[in-house]
């Protein structure tokens, strides 16, 4: 393609605002923080709301075809115009991985829950793949479930792949890894039955974005049952998916993180600026989990005091890690803002020339020419996204309490650490997201 240069958070221009960054950092952890205010003054049932039907059966027979038509579409084209299209800049292959499977599908799921199961390509291969109903097997189910830190590494890889790798963009390691990645599903995906969910890094991942939907699809029709009912969860959350949770949240944060001045300072300063970047990232790519994990656990001691001790504290802390789920979305979400709307005209360009042979297959070959997303968009867009996940967690977080609590008294008092804890990670994410594009 012809488009080299693509910032991962900016869009080569920054927005003049007229009002300083602090005003906008401050109403954003004030609208957050007031969120829970209001939610308090509110005595919430435990009981959920019935969901209500949309869209009958028809709806949803013809959305599943063409989800399942495009996922198809989708993997094929990224496979073919990776291996046999052009590799300069951001190829089409990158792109349909990148912007369209991952970002999309997180974006769709986030939207209405049960798109990846329609969409996910592998399901369809594995249709025409197994001549028979392949049988679960109960000896490496209990023996992968046992094995928890499987999940957290499978999203670390992801991330790593990304972010990290230094070829995450290119155009033969992604192939090379949907190839493989279809090894594993078509030879473990079976006979671990439920397991694979909770090990699968982008079922892991798309998984959490439909947590958030407040539509369902269903083989019945479609169904609105509210923002933060696949929030509404009395088991602790798995200790997988717990640390998976984390994890999600440093990838996008150390991303932002060191494309700051800072970042370069501090490695300075610790004596590792000339240090192999590979190394130093794949490190801090960990390390960074506890920039969330460690406050997260102190507001969650806080709480308990007010709930009561007759929740374990690790356990207290699964409970309200559900809570995290809608930040860690939306972080994903914003922090791909730019390459999103910057990336969408290419992926128009690109699909009526795959292989860059001068073809115009649907006559987009020229469609976006020049276009550039305003940065003033970008920014307002992640404002929106960000404070709006934030806001989510507070009230999955308030549910959780009033739960666990003995008195709707209590469960206010035992979120006010949270709720600040939430209020400073609103405002540090996006005063860093604001970097490459607000002065």
């Amino acid at each position: 393609m012809a488009e080299d240069i693509l910032l991962a958070h900016g869009v080569g221009r920054v927005y003049q605002s007229p009002l300083p960054l602090w005003l906008y950092l401050a109403g954003a952890g004030a609208t957050v923080a007031a969120s829970f205010l209001l939610r308090a003054f509110v005595r919430d049932k435990a009981e959920l709301r019935p969901e209500m039907k949309v869209a009958g059966t028809i709806f949803s027979i013809v959305t599943t075809r063409l989800l399942t038509g495009a996922g198809v579409f989708g993997l094929l084209l990224t496979l073919a115009s990776g291996a046999f299209g052009a590799d300069a800049g951001l190829s089409l292959a990158s792109l349909l991985f990148w912007v369209g499977l991952v970002v999309g599908t997180v974006t769709l799921s986030a939207v209405m829950a049960g798109s990846w199961e329609r969409i996910d390509p592998w399901a369809t291969l594995e249709r025409f793949y197994r001549t028979e109903e392949a049988e679960p097997s109960p000896p490496l189910q209990r023996r992968v479930e046992s094995m928890w830190w499987i999940a957290p590494l499978t999203i670390y890889l992801l991330f790593w792949f990304e972010l990290v790798s230094g070829v995450g963009f290119d155009s033969f390691w992604i192939v090379a890894g949907l190839l493989g990645y279809t090894l594993l599903v078509l030879s473990l995906r079976a006979p671990l039955g439920h397991v694979w969910s909770s090990v699968d890094p982008v079922a892991i991942l798309f998984g959490f974005a439909q947590r958030v939907a407040p539509l369902r699809l269903g083989g019945d029709g479609l169904h609105y049952r509210g923002w933060i009912r696949g929030l509404e969860e009395e088991r602790p959350m798995p200790r997988g998916l717990y640390a998976a949770l984390f994890v999600l949240l440093a990838s996008t944060t150390l991303d932002n993180v060191r494309e700051t001045v800072g970042w370069t300072d501090f490695r300075n300063a610790v004596g590792l600026g000339g240090a192999n970047d590979v190394l130093v990232e794949s490190v801090a790519l960990a390390l960074f989990s506890l920039v969330f994990l460690v406050p997260f656990l102190v507001t969650v001691w806080v709480a308990r005091r007010f709930i009561g001790e007759h929740v374990g504290f690790g356990e207290m802390g699964r409970r309200f890690g559900w809570s995290l789920i809608p930040i860690g979305v939306a972080y994903v979400l914003a922090h791909n803002a730019p390459l999103v709307l910057s990336g969408f005209p290419l992926i128009l360009r690109g699909l009526s020339d795959p292989f860059e042979l001068g073809w115009n297959l649907f006559g987009t070959a020229d469609a976006l020419q020049g276009f550039f997303p305003s940065p003033a968009l970008v920014w307002f867009l992640e404002i929106a996204v960000i404070v709006g996940g934030h806001i989510l967690g507070v009230l999955a977080a308030h549910r959780s309490a009033v739960r666990l609590g003995r008195s709707h008294r209590a469960a206010v008092k035992s979120q006010y650490a949270l709720t600040a804890l939430m209020s400073v990670f609103t405002i540090t994410t996006l005063w860093l997201l604001s970097q490459p594009l607000v002065t």
